[in-house]
């Protein structure tokens, strides 16, 4: 009897994952350990090693298909059992699935800040934008999403005959047996026979030119050319919908896909439907459970970062020595843990079941990282008993690894605070949303000269705007008040970091 292996908790609370591409196919020998797939969690990609020695029997998921805790995922074939040969596609097939972001970002359209563009950018002061990454909301973001490689809406011109659609004379033919250069699991083959679409004409949209359900699915709905399918027995009136259709899709299928989606046709016109996963999905539950769970408000001010501009010029050299790129964000960060020492409230999480707060007596300080797959928001642990140099480090390596869906899920757990960089793009104050549950989270604006009063008289000065969002359940305005102007104090005199030790 084969055995069958689950798709495990992976920990943190995840009960469900996307499964990005297959490391193996149907028939192969694997080695226990070996990695079977990557499976893209709400948390980060992860890859499924095999539990066993033996041989793959079935896989039970197509890439692309959501996967939840518990569902078998692999079959593996006792000593001796024969095993079903199905075609697969090849091992350059699968390497060649590239997730559309990725191949926007490294061939189809470069994002229009350059990292040249961004040591300008930080030698006029602005926040600072690290090369190829976003830290913040958005950093060094281009101006428009990256476009990735278009899913096929035309499935080519071969004829469909034999789906629902009838012919003229109202009756409906068998569609014909897959030829050997078929690349579909079981499973499609079966939902292909059941809506009676022929394989042979379906051009798939997976790796290595795989058939997928939804290809499938899509034929047997808009046809071969991307139309509606005809009623069966309309005769005349069958074919002229056919033709009718074949005309209007043609217009979604010149429009090019930008998100990766599918292009269809709608009473106003072409549009993309693009599946809902991954980070973006995790995202947006997220922002919504933080906007419906929490009373949030948001206070703005400015700190004078004339002089912490002078210490960070002055100790650039050493920081390039030892390989640092050295940022405001680092000083940011460093004089937050010192505040929240002094306003331990807004390092706390509201349980409003069990009306209590949990104040953390931990400083894990999460950096908000635009990805091409999303928001993502590691966490520098123990940031209060880090140097300055320390951080700024950490929150380059951090800011890498999330672009490259490399970050263990423990970096993206157990935040406290957050701090997101907005400035880097040219916002100046912004309401951004708390980390749920966190209960406090401070956005960065763009740092710039500003004319401002000192003793009666205009001068001009480094400004950095900045906007603290808090949760007003637990957090009296006041108090997020006097949290800010601590905040701004430590950045106008970075000496009192020093003095206290923080």
């Amino acid at each position: 009897m084969a055995y069958e292996f689950k798709f495990p908790d992976v920990g943190e609370g995840i009960t469900e994952g996307e499964l990005l591409t297959w490391k193996v196919q149907q028939g192969d020998a694997v080695s226990e350990g070996q990695t079977l797939a990557e499976v893209e969690t709400d948390k980060a990609v992860v890859e499924l090693p095999s539990p066993r020695t033996g041989k793959v029997v079935k896989l039970h998921a197509e890439e692309g298909d959501v996967i939840n805790v518990g569902d078998v995922v692999v079959s593996f074939a006792e000593e001796g059992e024969a095993v079903e040969e199905t075609p697969q596609p090849s091992p350059a097939g699968r390497a060649d699935k590239t997730a559309p972001a990725e191949k926007a970002a490294s061939g189809e359209q470069a994002p229009e800040q350059t990292a040249e563009a961004a040591e300008k950018g930080d030698e006029e002061d602005s926040a600072e934008p690290y090369t190829g990454s976003v830290v913040g909301v958005l950093e060094e973001a281009p101006d428009e999403e990256p476009e990735p490689a278009a899913r096929a809406a035309v499935y080519g011109a071969k004829d469909v005959s034999g789906g629902p659609a009838a012919e003229a004379g109202g009756t409906e033919r068998e569609p014909a047996e897959p030829g050997p250069d078929v690349l579909a699991l079981p499973s499609v083959r079966a939902l292909a026979k059941e809506l009676g679409v022929d394989l042979n004409a379906v051009r798939g949209t997976g790796a290595g030119g795989r058939i997928l359900k939804q290809d499938v699915q899509d034929v047997a709905q808009w046809g071969a050319y991307g139309g509606p399918m005809a009623a069966s027995g309309g005769g005349a009136k069958a074919e002229g919908s056919a033709q009718e259709g074949r005309g209007t899709s043609r217009a979604a299928a010149e429009s090019k896909a930008v998100f990766g989606g599918t292009m269809e046709d709608s009473e106003l016109g072409p549009v993309e439907r693009v599946a809902f996963r991954g980070v973006r999905r995790t995202m947006a539950k997220r922002m919504a459970e933080s906007s419906t769970k929490q009373a949030q408000v948001t206070v703005m001010d400015e700190a004078d970062v004339t002089i912490l501009r002078r210490i960070r010029n002055k100790e650039r050299d050493v920081a390039k020595e030892r390989g640092v790129r050295l940022t405001y964000l680092a000083f940011v960060i460093k004089a937050c843990t010192a505040a929240l020492r002094r306003f331990p409230r807004l390092n706390a999480s509201l349980l409003e079941d069990q009306e209590e707060f949990v104040v953390k007596h931990y400083y894990n300080i999460g950096i908000a990282v635009d990805t091409p797959n999303g928001l993502m928001v590691p966490n520098i642990k123990a940031a209060d008993g880090k140097s300055i140099f320390s951080i700024a480090e950490e929150v380059i390596d951090l800011v890498e690894r999330a672009e490259e869906r490399t970050l263990e899920v423990a970096e993206l757990h157990g935040g406290s605070f957050t701090i997101t960089n907005f400035g880097a793009i040219g916002s100046t104050f912004a309401t951004p949303i708390v980390n749920y549950p966190e209960v406090a989270i401070l956005g960065m604006g763009r740092v710039r000269e500003l004319p401002v009063v000192r003793e009666d008289k205009v001068v001009t000065r480094l400004m950095m705007p900045l906007s603290l969002t808090f949760d007003h359940q637990l957090i009296d305005g006041a108090e997020a008040t006097r949290f800010l102007n601590t905040v701004i104090g430590y950045l106008e005199d970075p000496d009192l970091l020093l003095l206290e030790g923080a």
